[in-house]
């Protein structure tokens, strides 16, 4: 049986409670630009590397430690997941 609607704002709502605003833009930023860049080849070099920092910056400007943002990336991730697993269940 998929997933009801109000059991995926559940698990939305249950990450955008656990993380910074900030913080989860930025892990969706990083995800989606390193996707484009990769696609334009542009990932690796200076392009990359200043997207990085740019990221990075912002969430230093922020007070948002690597440690908390990685926890942020990985909640990302996890939580696509699981909404792509739940997405592809049978009625």
């Amino acid at each position: 049986m998929p997933a009801t609607p109000e059991e995926f704002e559940r698990l939305i709502d249950a990450f955008d409670n656990a993380h910074a605003p900030v913080a989860r833009a930025m892990a969706d930023l990083l995800l989606r630009g390193n996707v484009i860049l990769e696609e334009h080849q542009m990932l690796e070099g200076p392009i990359g590397d200043a997207f990085e920092a740019f990221v990075f910056n912002m969430l230093a400007e922020q007070g948002i430690s690597k440690e908390a943002f990685a926890e942020t990336l990985r909640a990302l991730v996890r939580l696509r997941d699981t909404i792509d697993h739940l997405d592809q269940l049978p009625p």
